[in-house]
């Protein structure tokens, strides 16, 4: 019998994640304020928290056969990190994409403009007002894990981590005994089951990603000279939508269950 459990934290903070090219690095470094000055913040390879844990038993159950093992991985940790930014340049820097947006205390805060969808095939149009807008964004925040306690602020570069992924991994292995000229030698038959968690249950294993690191949209300024801006959207007119949550589920390989089967045999010349 073999038991191992473990917890690690890591950290690492940096100005920049830098690119391959100077201009790059500064276009498309996350900041709030000043561009040429951005401040230490969590890198994009920031690791955070993760658990595992390790057990297994081996135990012979068949006189004519070698020994059975059944082993087990667990391995939890968040599946990354974001930064919520505005789309177009809100800052007026000549860079896009990259202006971390900032958390209204309260809808006093919020200045909308109307938004108006296109569709593709500009055949339909919809339009949410200011007031719809606000709305939607006042429980967006609400609903979100990081926005929510940092009213107030500037959203941090890659301060936002994603929700934990719980896996599980198991493995059975049986050694069959095996003599060739006068020396021990075995076969070993293998079963894998990978992220097994999944085959226990279909929402069990499954790791999410944010459905938009761009929620808001500068459009232009008004009357008073204050910034204005719109809510992202999700679908086509005439049924596009506010977005309303922050993640959605992965459909990657990892998150699901896999089967393998392997043979092995071991010579002991």
């Amino acid at each position: 019998m073999f038991t191992k459990v473990g917890y690690s934290y890591g950290a690492s903070r940096n100005t920049v994640d830098a690119g391959s090219i100077a201009s790059g690095s500064w276009t498309g470094n996350q900041i709030a304020i000043d561009p040429n000055n951005p401040i230490a913040a969590a890198s994009q390879f920031f690791p955070g928290g993760r658990l595992f844990a390790a057990v297994s038993y081996t135990h012979t159950f068949l006189r004519l056969a070698g020994p059975t093992s059944v082993s087990v991985y667990f391995d939890g940790h968040s599946a990354g990190t974001d930064s919520y930014t505005f789309s177009n340049d809100m800052n007026g820097d000549g860079a896009s994409g990259n202006d971390l947006i900032y958390i209204p205390r309260n809808v006093g805060e919020m200045n909308f403009a109307t938004l108006t969808v296109i569709s593709p095939s500009k055949a339909d149009t919809q339009v949410f007002s200011p007031a719809q807008q606000t709305a939607a964004w006042e429980a967006y925040i609400n609903q979100d894990p990081y926005l929510s306690q940092h009213r107030g602020e500037y959203a941090g570069r890659n301060a936002a981590r994603r929700p934990w992924v719980y896996r599980a991994d198991l493995a059975i292995s049986q050694d069959v005994g095996r003599t060739l000229a006068g020396r021990p030698n075995s076969l070993q038959v293998r079963l894998d089951v990978l992220n097994v968690t999944n085959l226990l249950n279909k929402d069990w294993g499954v790791a999410q990603t944010i459905v938009t690191s761009r929620p808001l949209t500068a459009a232009g300024v008004d009357a008073t000279g204050a910034s204005r801006y719109t809510m992202a959207t999700l679908g086509t007119p005439p049924n596009a939508v506010l977005i309303s949550k922050t993640y959605q589920k992965l459909a990657t390989a990892t998150d699901v269950w896999r089967v393998q089967l392997s043979l092995r045999y071991m010579f002991n010349w």
